[in-house]
């Protein structure tokens, strides 16, 4: 999934100040409104993947998005759906109720 183009922007604001102005974090942080964190994690990555300004003009967001940080794999499938059927069946025994069933379904160990 992409980031915003909002936040893209800001990158690329805080690449021009930080490579092309040489200006320091604490000033970057200052101008957009970052927090120096940010700011210093940005332009740590950007000199990790060999950027320098002016950035090329073939890389566009995504491309500036997957070198600054990496490509993201969403995790498909973490976490098993449960047995349904099995919890509408407990559900309608007496007294049974979904914290009741939580702390007593078995789970998976891996």
């Amino acid at each position: 999934m992409s980031r915003p183009r909002i936040i893209i922007g800001q990158i690329r604001e805080v690449l021009r100040l930080a490579l092309a102005e040489q200006r320091s974090i604490r000033e970057i942080s200052k101008a957009t409104s970052l927090p120096k964190s940010t700011v210093s994690d940005y332009v740590k990555r950007a000199k990790e993947a060999g950027l320098s300004w002016p950035l090329p003009e073939d890389l566009d967001d995504d491309a500036l998005e997957s070198r600054l940080f990496g490509v993201s794999v969403p995790a498909v499938g973490a976490k098993p759906m449960p047995d349904l059927s099995y919890l509408h069946r407990e559900l309608k025994r007496p007294h049974m109720t979904l914290m009741l069933l939580w702390v007593s379904v078995p789970r998976d160990p891996s």
